[in-house]
């Protein structure tokens, strides 16, 4: 009988985690629809921004200028404020369309790169200055980062932190940056 009880555990268990790994992953939703899927004049579509697959942009940045320590990528919660501030500065998330975080996995590395993609009526400078502003270069516990930059293009921000003595620079992660969406309208520093 326990033998019985212990096969059904491990069978529903197997079937659990199927269920869950063919469920869609945030981050692997393709960034523009097919043309079966689409159902909007083009001419419509040219004029709405394109939803960024902001995770996907992690990986382009960290293949042009790779780093050396693990980082663990994933969509902030725009719905908890206490993560909104954490990993953005913001109190409000009014502005935000999506917004992903990467951030080293040791929590001695005062590291972390948040994007955001903005709402197309969101004035980006506006929303950088406030991220700037509430940012806590100081969140992690024992460390603190000295570099702090935030870059702006079109609806996208990115905003880098790393501490003074980082291998790279934010400077270094705006480069890459810059090379897979151009010049930055406007940077910021903290």
């Amino acid at each position: 009988m326990k033998k019985a009880i212990a096969l059904i555990l491990i069978v529903a268990a197997l079937l659990s985690f199927a269920a869950c790994k063919n469920a869609d992953k945030p981050g692997n939703q393709p960034t523009k629809p097919s043309t079966e899927e689409s159902s909007t004049p083009e001419t419509e579509a040219e004029d709405q921004p394109t939803d960024l697959d902001l995770l996907a942009l992690f990986d382009e940045i960290y293949e042009i200028q790779p780093i050396d320590f693990q980082v663990l990528n994933f969509e902030t919660d725009l719905s908890d404020p206490d993560a909104l501030v954490y990993y953005t500065g913001l109190s409000d998330a009014g502005d935000i369309k999506a917004s992903s975080v990467s951030e080293g996995a040791m929590n001695t590395m005062a590291y972390s790169m948040v994007l955001f993609q903005l709402e197309a009526t969101a004035d980006a400078e506006a929303v950088g200055a406030e991220i700037i502003e509430g940012i806590d270069p100081r969140k992690w516990i024992c460390v603190g980062a000295e570099d702090v930059k935030l870059v702006g293009q079109g609806d996208l921000i990115m905003l880098v932190m790393t501490p003074a003595d980082a291998l790279q620079t934010t400077d270094d992660f705006i480069a890459a940056f810059t090379e897979i969406r151009g010049e930055p309208d406007f940077e910021l520093t903290k």
